[in-house]
């Protein structure tokens, strides 16, 4: 077992929204020579989304697929009634994460709706990781705010730009025959 305990006291506290501190690799970094190797695979399944044993990145995975039926089952219903949609098998379902989820599909504003998942994403880690001591599910919860802030953080109406100019670019046969 590790000591999460010396990574956490030195980690400030991240809120939505918040610029990251630093970058999630290198806190992957400061957490490799204090996290045990399982506790490493974990981590990188977290934020790789990879199934792992961990229970903590279990129940987050289970959290994202649900999310993804959600989504998956407004969207067939939006596109009519002779759309199927074939759910993917998860442990546990979650009410409120499904109502946070269905709720920020409600917006039509698609910056909005990124945001609002981001939102039950933050608060979903907190669940998760239990009030009291700090343990390893702490050090994954911080792992993912932090992921969620870089990302971002990295959005600006510039990259934005420079994104739809790069798939315009791109799919214009006459780009790039100079």
């Amino acid at each position: 077992m590790s000591n999460a305990v010396y990574i956490l006291s030195s980690l400030p506290m991240l809120r939505f929204g918040d610029a990251p501190p630093f970058s999630v690799a290198t806190f992957r970094h400061r957490c490799a020579g204090v996290l045990t190797e399982e506790e490493l695979d974990a981590f990188d399944a977290l934020l790789e989304g990879r199934e792992s044993e961990d229970p903590f990145v279990s129940a987050y995975q289970a959290r994202e697929t649900q999310m993804k039926n959600v989504a998956g089952r407004l969207r067939a219903s939006a596109w009519g009634p002779d759309v199927r949609f074939s759910e993917r098998m998860y442990k546990g379902y979650d009410v409120a994460f499904a109502k946070k989820v269905s709720d920020a599909f409600a917006k039509s504003n698609p910056l909005e709706k990124e945001e609002e998942i981001d939102r039950a994403r933050f608060a979903l880690v907190d669940e998760l990781a239990p009030v009291g001591e700090p343990t390893v599910e702490h050090v994954y919860a911080f792992a993912v705010k932090l992921a969620i802030c870089e990302r971002w953080a990295r959005l600006s109406d510039e990259a934005g730009s420079a994104e739809v100019l790069k798939v315009i670019n791109e799919n214009d046969p006459a780009h790039g025959q100079e």
